[in-house]
């Protein structure tokens, strides 16, 4: 019988910033990452003699949500991170990166120009919970 095996520990999650630090994020406890291209790959459009002509764009931006334990080690990196960014100048604002390595899909996805999009939701609740960050990358290449 064939099957796949999936662990979120065979992936290897790295986000660093050359002024802010860097956060090994396998490391840290993560819950959830999400990548999402901002851009189509292709569009169609429709002329005024009723052909469609198929547009092939390019498009390499797009957003991470990462949702995290709120007041644990990667919320405080993410804390520091904000602050700096808040007062830095601003040529050297979009010089993050992520890379995820899935040791067992194979493929390793890289983001630059990665920046936290705004401040995270504080949530008050009577248990424990995550905190959502977006931050946006000007380039997601996987590999």
């Amino acid at each position: 019988m064939a099957y796949n095996v999936y662990s979120i520990t065979d992936c290897k999650v790295e986000l660093g910033h050359p002024d802010v630090g860097r956060a090994h994020i396998h490391q840290c406890g993560h819950g959830k990452i999400t990548i999402s291209s901002a851009g189509d790959l292709t569009s169609h459009t429709m002329t005024a003699d009723g052909y469609v002509v198929v547009n092939k764009l390019t498009s390499t931006n797009g957003t991470i949500t990462m949702e995290i334990p709120q007041n644990g080690q990667l919320d405080e990196f993410f804390v520091h991170w904000i602050g700096w960014q808040k007062k830095c100048d601003p040529s050297r604002i979009a010089l993050g990166v992520l890379t995820i390595q899935d040791l067992a899909g194979g493929f390793t996805v890289t983001c630059t120009g990665v920046t936290i999009q705004k401040m995270p939701d504080r949530v008050f609740d009577r248990t424990a919970t995550n905190r959502i960050i977006t931050l946006l990358a000007t380039t997601i290449t996987e590999q």
